[in-house]
C-alpha cells in the first residue's frame, strides 16, 4: 500500500508540473484566459500531491522503523 501511494503522489505532483508549463506556455502564446484554469488545477494537483506524498514518507518510514 504504501509504495502505490508514493507512487500516486509522485504521479500527480509531475502532471501538475507539467500542467503548469503547458499553461504558461500557451498563455504567453495565446493572452488566452482559459489557460488560468489550467493553472489552478494544476495548483490544486499540487495542493493534493504534496501532503499526500509527505503521507507517503511517513508510512515508510513507520513501516522500516517497525522491523
Amino acid at each position: 500500500m504504501g509504495h502505490k501511494l508514493l507512487y500516486a503522489s509522485i504521479s500527480l505532483i509531475s502532471a501538475a508540473a507539467v500542467g503548469l508549463i503547458f499553461a504558461v506556455g500557451m498563455e504567453i502564446q495565446t493572452q488566452e484566459p482559459v489557460y488560468f484554469l489550467v493553472m489552478k488545477v494544476a495548483a490544486g494537483l499540487f495542493g493534493v500531491g504534496g501532503p499526500l506524498l509527505g503521507v507517503a514518507i511517513v508510512r515508510n518510514a513507520k513501516r522500516k522503523s517497525r522491523k
